[in-house]
């Protein structure tokens, strides 16, 4: 297991900055592949900018069939986030111990992308709802081709959470559709992203539900 690890305020804050450079400059080197990297990132980094001040984490994963999977799914395991879920054992997984993205699973196709997301927030007593206005904002904000189809409360590893669907333009008009979800636990916010080509979406959508009804903080 890898220990957690702490940063100091001008730490984290050069952190950010950095994880915001190359996230922009990777995704420019990818839109033509896959417009999904550059929007998901920008929402991404304007959270870690907007809310980031607690430490940073390393993070430990395991994948195992387990009696509390479904027939042809693994569990993910990081303890040191805290979550828990099951996903379809044909899917990719990718670690990462770095950043606010602590997994991403791909059914073998860059036009779908699940990730989850730990996102440290500087103060606790914010709710799930009252974090929806910006995080609205900063993805209308980051393509003003989004248009939101869905917008409600929802539940999620147990906890009161909020859910939005929207859907936004490829770089040659192609229509994509995004799914975001997410709770919150303290001082973190638990987001999971479900995104990708409108066609891949509606086809793998009913695994991406029911890998999100598994997930659980732990």
């Amino acid at each position: 297991m890898h220990p957690i690890s702490s940063c100091s305020e001008s730490e984290r804050r050069q952190n950010n900055k950095i994880y915001v450079r190359r996230a922009v400059h990777c995704a420019a080197e990818k839109m033509g592949a896959n417009a999904r990297l550059l929007w998901v990132i920008i929402i991404v980094a304007a959270s870690v900018t907007a809310v980031s001040s607690a430490g940073c984490t390393s993070n430990q994963t395991t994948q195992s069939p387990t009696s509390s999977a479904p027939a042809g799914f693994l569990v993910y395991t990081n303890k040191n986030a805290g979550v828990e879920m099951s996903y379809p054992s044909d899917w990719q997984l990718t670690g990462n111990s770095a950043g606010v993205t602590i997994a991403t699973f791909q059914p073998g196709t860059e036009s779908i992308s699940f990730e989850i997301q730990l996102i440290p927030l500087s103060q606790s007593g914010r709710t799930p709802q009252s974090l929806a206005p910006s995080l609205i904002s900063d993805l209308q904000k980051s393509d003003n081709s989004v248009s939101l189809l869905e917008n409600h409360t929802a539940s999620m590893g147990g906890q009161p959470g909020y859910e939005i669907v929207f859907t936004l333009k490829g770089p040659s008009g192609e229509p994509y559709k995004g799914l975001i979800v997410w709770t919150d636990k303290g001082t973190s916010v638990y987001e999971i992203q479900f995104t990708g080509t409108a066609a891949q979406y509606d086809q793998e959508i009913a695994t991406a539900q029911q890998m999100i009804s598994s997930f659980k903080l732990t």
